[in-house]
């Protein structure tokens, strides 16, 4: 599965004869496969790396697996160098020739899409799964003790005579000891799986219930819940977590550029705009880049030191070395950023950020 170290792998690579980077829709609800190949040998005719285009067109005829959704491939031939990665998760059609892979839309997944953790609960049980770039983990069930009900209009009760109230509450016992016995169970299984955002499906108070028994710590990183039946099947389960993975990507989104918009209106911990977002990264004080996913412009890089700058100056403030010009000026950006451990999020269609000169950034200081 692709995961941290392969992306940082794919920011380590570089090639002074090119790397072709490719990314294909493929999935199979949106798309067929003659008429994916179709638009990725019109994509292909645009490149100058024929050998590369004719290594990625072979793989994808005779190598690919159909039923995924969407496939990154990244070709340097003379660097032997060749990666492909299979999703499920679909992806806008791209293709790019630069010095480096083209990593902005594997940024974009691994940021909407890992560290999932969905829990179905009810009164008796749960259901666990881990969600991660578009694979639903296998289910982890946990059955505790049956609830027996009161039997309507009588004293008698499934667990034996006494009055209503006691039965009720022998009811609410076997309840509560079956909620401590799954949130023990599923912290275990959210370390495991090393979960950073969990949603909760079930009933609206069986969702409330759960919520409300976690430990704080664990409570912050409940991000949702959802109506769902317990024998829900996976691929309901898997729409469920897709959809309400993105719509809450989506919000956090809004609510960190507004605040980074903000902060720079004020002049504290905030920039917008490509100039003084390269300055704060070059600077390390980068704390969260919001990026629109389709942003490019062109710039310049220091040789000696790495500064990023859309300006054309004669050598570098900060070391005097001299600037090579770069066609990916926001690419080299998203990479800077993940290198000082910034946290990176592509941002898709976004009206603020793009006024905003389609980046921004809250600082760490």
């Amino acid at each position: 599965m692709f995961s941290d170290k392969t992306l940082k792998a794919l920011l380590d690579y570089s090639s002074h004869e090119g790397v072709l980077s490719v990314y294909l829709n493929t999935n199979p609800t949106e798309v067929q496969a003659e008429a994916a190949k179709i638009q990725l040998r019109n994509l292909l005719k645009t490149v100058d790396l024929k050998d590369d285009a004719q290594i990625v067109e072979q793989y994808i005829n005779l190598e690919y697996d159909w039923t995924a959704k969407g496939v990154a491939v990244f070709s340097d031939k003379r660097g032997g160098f060749f990666e492909a990665y299979q999703f499920d998760l679909s992806f806008p059609d791209k293709i790019l020739v630069s010095h480096r892979p083209f990593i902005r839309p594997l940024v974009q997944l691994m940021e909407i899409y890992t560290g999932w953790g969905i829990v179905l609960v009810d009164r008796q049980g749960a259901r666990l799964f881990s969600f991660n770039l578009g694979k639903l983990g296998e289910s982890s069930d946990i059955i505790g003790d049956e609830i027996k009900q009161t039997k309507r209009g009588g004293t008698d009760t499934l667990f034996g005579r006494g009055s209503g109230s006691d039965a009720s509450g022998k009811v609410e016992t076997t309840i509560e000891r079956n909620i401590k016995y799954i949130i023990e169970y599923a912290i275990d299984y959210f370390k495991r799986f090393q979960i950073r955002r969990i949603l909760i499906g079930g009933s609206d108070d069986n969702v409330a219930r759960f919520k409300e028994e976690l430990p704080k710590a664990w409570q912050s990183l409940v991000v949702g819940g959802f109506p769902i039946s317990m024998t829900a099947s996976h691929l309901e389960i898997h729409e469920q977590a897709a959809r309400a993975a993105l719509e809450t990507q989506l919000k956090i989104h809004h609510e960190l550029i507004n605040q980074a918009i903000t902060l720079a209106a004020k002049g504290v911990n905030g920039v917008t705009g490509l100039i003084d977002t390269l300055n704060a990264i070059h600077e390390g004080r980068v704390k969260t880049l919001l990026v629109s996913q389709d942003y490019e412009q062109a710039g310049y890089r220091c040789a000696s030191c790495g500064y990023l700058t859309v300006q054309e100056l004669a050598k570098c403030p900060f070391c005097d070395g001299h600037f090579e010009r770069i066609d990916d000026a926001v690419e080299m950006a998203v990479r800077e950023a993940i290198r000082n451990n910034a946290e990176v999020k592509v941002v898709s269609d976004n009206p603020e950020l793009a006024q905003a000169g389609h980046i921004v950034a809250i600082l760490r200081y």
